[in-house]
């Protein structure tokens, strides 16, 4: 599952040898930090040859508890895009994929 939250894009799979375990993937070591707190930044790892470098485990319960209290107390804007200005970059690359996205919802008519 691809998850954008206002400040992070990350990659959610189940372990393939555990499955109550998730894998939590990121491109970027702060989009993990931003979306699970900084309590997790200690159990960041990065591994250089994956296709996103860096990734934290947990068990599904703990993420499942932190996408609902980042739910709670960080969902207050009426507009994405408009929300997100911290971050250039970040911005950019939610307006490609919503370009993205607009085009698609168009291509199928």
């Amino acid at each position: 599952m691809w998850l954008f939250s206002l400040n992070s894009f990350v990659s959610v799979v189940r372990h393939r040898k555990d499955k109550t375990i998730l894998l939590v993937r990121a491109r970027r070591q702060k989009d993990l930090v931003e979306l699970l707190g900084p309590k997790w930044e200690p159990h960041i790892t990065k591994d250089a040859r994956a296709d996103y470098h860096w990734r934290v485990i947990m068990p599904e319960k703990v993420f499942k508890t932190i996408i609902s209290q980042y739910i709670t107390k960080r969902l207050d804007y009426d507009n994405f895009k408009a929300a997100q200005k911290r971050d250039p970059e970040f911005s950019h690359f939610l307006h490609k994929v919503w370009a993205l996205g607009y085009e698609m919802q168009y291509s199928f008519q």
